[in-house]
């Protein structure tokens, strides 16, 4: 696939259950400038998961799948994590790996496992970023599309009262939950599958790190969701799909974006009718 087409698809394959990924492309082979085209190797834990993503990724890309030897995949995910700074007070890390925090430093542990959300990629640390500056303290949150739990734990570390986190995947709670635990704040997350139409009550701020032809058809639920003079952050957005995107919500003002790569999150606010 194209270069600008990656991120998008490793976004849908963690969605879609991989256990993990690796890129690949010709400097793999041949150290030297990049440039063309990459192949993305999506690992999952049984054959009923692969080829229901095969049949879902074989719309957009070119797919195959092959069956390899069994490797420890529950410990394989930990390459590449690290601690890392993010906004001015966040800062992320493994459990397995300590880190040296200032008074200042809101310290969030985080074990992704096979849920996305590590703070590894550009739309998790956008959305953390955008929370940094947004909470004040004591706001009900509503975390759309949770993963690994790491923006609910982050909306409650930095000051909020409690978060609904919600996602279709099962295996997404269980992380969330002991994600929660391990960093303190499991009694102020309620963590579920329960679909967003069954959520109840408004909330100060709602957050969605999903993708841009996900979000869209949302954009009238999510709003449901908004308190008076609450706020709804977004991303996972492409920067190509931003004017769509910014359609989708209309009702809405563009109070902040931000960018990284190719990617945008924003923060929204309904707009006030007369």
């Amino acid at each position: 696939m194209r270069p600008e087409e990656v991120e998008l698809a490793e976004l849908s394959l963690w969605e879609l259950g991989a256990a993990g990924l690796e890129q690949r492309d010709q400097t793999t082979i041949k150290p030297g400038p990049s440039g063309g085209d990459v192949i993305i190797i999506a690992v999952f834990d049984d054959e009923r998961a692969a080829n229901a993503a095969l049949d879902r990724m074989r719309t957009s890309y070119e797919v195959t799948l092959c069956s390899i030897p069994r490797r420890d995949w529950a410990t394989e995910w930990r390459r590449g994590f690290g601690a890392q700074r993010i906004g001015r007070r966040i800062l992320l890390h493994p459990s397995w790996e300590t880190v040296e925090a200032t008074p200042h430093d809101v310290v969030i542990t985080i074990d992704p496992e096979n849920a996305f959300g590590s703070g590894d990629h550009e739309t998790t640390r956008l959305v953390l970023a955008l929370l940094d500056g947004a909470i004040q303290g004591s706001e009900r949150v509503l975390d759309v599309g949770c993963g690994s739990g790491i923006l609910s734990i982050a909306a409650v570390r930095l000051g909020a009262a409690s978060s609904v986190a919600i996602d279709i995947e099962g295996d997404a709670i269980e992380v969330t939950r002991r994600n929660a635990a391990l960093n303190g704040v499991a009694s102020s997350i309620d963590a579920s599958t329960r679909p967003l139409s069954e959520v109840e009550g408004r909330y100060d701020l709602v957050l969605a790190n999903i993708e841009t032809r996900v979000l869209v058809p949302m954009a009238r639920a999510l709003g449901d969701k908004l308190a008076p003079g609450a706020t709804l952050i977004l991303s996972g957005i492409l920067r190509s799909e931003q004017a769509e995107l910014l359609s989708a919500f209309a009702s809405f003002d563009l109070e902040k974006r931000v960018e990284e790569g190719e990617w945008a999150a924003f923060m929204l606010v309904p707009r006030e009718t007369a």
